[in-house]
C-alpha cells in the first residue's frame, strides 16, 4: 500500500464516495470534478491529464471518471500510479456490487440519482425549460423523438439521498413517454473497495510512466 492516496472523481458519485469514505475511516484526499466534463470526452481527456500532471509526491491516484466515451483512453500516468475502475460510467459504479461479475444494467435505459437530477434541471434538456422555450406541444414531440430508443427509467436508490424529489421531477417525463419507472438499489460497490484500498479484478493499474489502453473499460452488453 503506498503513504498517500488521491482520489479524482464525478460530482455525480460525491454523497456516495464521501458515505463510502465515512465508512471505511479513509484519509484518502478527493478532488471532485466539475459538473458536464462527461458530455464532451476530449474536455474529460484534458482536464484529467492535467490535474494528473500537477499532483506531486503522491503514490495513488485512484480516476473515478473510468470509460466516459473514451475520455480517458491514452491519460499518462506522469505523476503517480493510476487506478481505474474497469466500469464503464459513474452509473456502473452506483450499481456495482461485490463485483462486477454481477453487474446487470438495462443499456437502453434512463438512470436518475439525486445528482443527475439536479444535472438534468441545469440542462437545455430540463422538461420545464424546454415548455417554455418551444411551448408545451412542441417541447412533448421533440422529447418523445429524443427518448425514442429508451425502454424504462430508474432511479438508483443508494440510501445517500431522499427518492422522493427525483421521483417527483422524473414521473412527469415517464409518463409523456408512455414509460415505466423503476426504483432500484445502488450499493456503489466499487466506491466502497475504493475507500478500502481494495483494488482488485474490477479494476486496472497503470505504472507510472504507461497509458491508458484502449479496451480497458468494460464495453456495452
Amino acid at each position: 500500500m503506498g503513504n498517500q492516496t488521491v482520489i479524482l472523481a464525478c460530482p455525480t458519485l460525491e454523497g456516495e464516495l464521501k458515505a463510502a469514505l465515512k465508512e471505511a475511516s479513509s484519509e484518502s484526499v478527493v478532488y471532485f470534478m466539475p459538473p458536464g466534463l462527461h458530455r464532451d470526452p476530449k474536455a474529460l481527456h484534458h482536464y484529467v491529464q492535467d490535474k494528473i500532471d500537477h499532483f506531486y509526491n503522491i503514490d495513488r491516484i485512484v480516476v473515478c471518471t473510468t470509460g466516459c466515451g473514451g475520455g480517458n483512453i491514452g491519460i499518462t500516468a506522469s505523476s503517480a500510479s493510476l487506478v481505474y475502475p474497469k466500469t464503464r460510467d459513474c452509473l456502473d459504479i452506483l450499481l456495482s456490487d461485490d463485483s462486477l461479475d454481477n453487474l446487470k444494467r438495462d443499456i437502453y435505459g434512463v438512470f436518475m440519482t439525486e445528482s443527475w437530477m439536479k444535472f438534468t434541471q441545469e440542462s437545455s434538456l430540463d422538461m420545464a425549460k424546454l415548455e417554455k422555450k418551444m411551448g408545451r406541444d412542441e417541447a412533448h414531440e421533440y422529447l418523445k423523438k429524443l427518448y425514442a430508443p429508451v425502454h424504462d427509467f430508474y432511479i438508483i436508490d443508494t440510501g445517500c439521498y431522499d427518492t422522493a424529489p427525483v421521483k417527483a421531477y422524473i414521473e412527469p417525463l415517464v409518463e409523456l413517454l408512455g414509460r415505466k419507472l423503476h426504483v432500484i438499489k445502488g450499493n456503489y460497490g466499487i466506491l466502497r473497495k475504493i475507500a478500502k484500498g481494495i483494488f482488485d479484478e474490477d479494476f486496472f493499474v497503470v505504472p507510472k510512466g504507461g497509458k491508458v489502453q484502449p479496451g480497458s473499460f468494460l464495453s456495452n452488453f
